[in-house]
């Protein structure tokens, strides 16, 4: 069993943008390659009505305060409300997980997810809910192409590109940033010394998020608390990836598409109908090689949303906790045990 953390998380260095970080409980826990993740948990609040705790996971570039950033933009704490055990999940290489020798999406999808479901069903429970953002969708597919039998009943991605096709100014991008590659760590979370003044315009900030749908003050706060550095060996692959339209293994000796036929689970895909990075095309794809039961969202106005959605806004929008929070909620309820 993981090591308690001190639940009084300091304060010190709290200021006018930083987001404070008080789960019910906070464990870091080593994986079995040697590094570690954080997990943070929330009881359910009120009565307890489902069986399966809820495993929500980050993004590329992002760290725990994304799925968990204040009570009304916290997809964990909405989750705890509706009768859910949520862990708040951070990988390693950052924050309360602490630091890493430099690792790939490898090394995450295999040790990382392992070692968070394993923690978390060592509580009681026998299976896992689980809801990524982005590439924390993404490293479900990969944990499951190789561990089919993992205890997950059911899952949501949101803003996961299943692949990089139909995104050419990807490519364009990669090509320029090339230099960045060769490093161990790109230190993306100098992004935080801007955060005052909002997001810079250009096109990262156009991939990242659809700013018109977020408020100002929420886009400063997300701009201090959310970025985190990323690892050299993670880019690398994303840009492999990237370049060949492809979905595999560090080596390229593992094709992660290919196995998931047979993973027979449900899934909830959510897309934003203007994300430049996971474009509905792009989360689309997953369906062709999941084995489903598949249910496909895009958020978005002409599907009967009231707001178009990018990709962090899938989770920091204006309207995100009335419209996209219910959603998971409800397709994990339909899927979980009752207490």
């Amino acid at each position: 069993m993981a090591d308690l953390f001190s639940r009084a998380v300091s304060r010190g260095g709290e200021g006018l943008l930083t987001l404070p970080f008080r789960p019910d409980e906070l464990y870091r826990v080593p994986t079995d390659d040697g590094a570690g993740i954080a997990l943070g948990r929330y009881h359910a609040r009120g009565e307890r009505r489902y069986a399966e705790p809820v495993i929500l996971c980050h993004g590329l570039g992002a760290n725990r305060f994304h799925m968990d950033f204040d009570e009304r933009y916290s997809l964990a704490r909405y989750l705890a409300r509706s009768g859910f055990e949520t862990w708040v999940m951070e990988l390693r290489g950052r924050g309360l997980a602490g630091p890493a020798a430099e690792f790939n999406f490898d090394d995450q999808a295999e040790h990382d997810v392992r070692t968070a479901i394993r923690t978390v069903v060592s509580t009681g429970a026998k299976e896992v809910l689980w809801v990524g953002h982005s590439k924390g969708g993404l490293m479900l597919y990969a944990h499951l192409a190789r561990n089919p039998q993992a205890p997950v009943r059911a899952a949501v991605t949101m803003g996961s590109p299943f692949t990089f096709a139909v995104q050419p100014g990807l490519r364009v991008f990669i090509r320029r940033i090339e230099p960045l590659l060769r490093l161990a760590s790109i230190p993306t979370r100098r992004i935080t010394n801007i955060a005052f003044f909002g997001a810079p315009p250009g096109p990262l900030t156009r991939y990242m998020m659809l700013e018109e749908n977020m408020d100002s003050e929420v886009v400063r706060r997300a701009l201090a608390n959310v970025p985190a550095d990323l690892s050299g060996g993670v880019v690398r692959q994303f840009a492999r990836w990237i370049d060949t339209h492809a979905f595999t293994s560090y080596d390229g000796s593992f094709d992660y598409r290919v196995p998931l036929a047979e993973v027979r689970r449900p899934f909830l895909l959510l897309g934003g109908s203007r994300d430049l990075l996971a474009p509905p095309l792009a989360v689309a794809r997953a369906k062709e090689h999941l084995g489903g039961p598949v249910k496909l969202v895009i958020a978005g106005r002409a599907h009967g949303f009231a707001e178009d959605y990018g990709h962090a806004d899938l989770v920091l929008g204006r309207r995100a906790p009335d419209e996209i929070f219910p959603l998971v909620e409800t397709f994990l309820s339909a899927h979980a045990s009752r207490v």
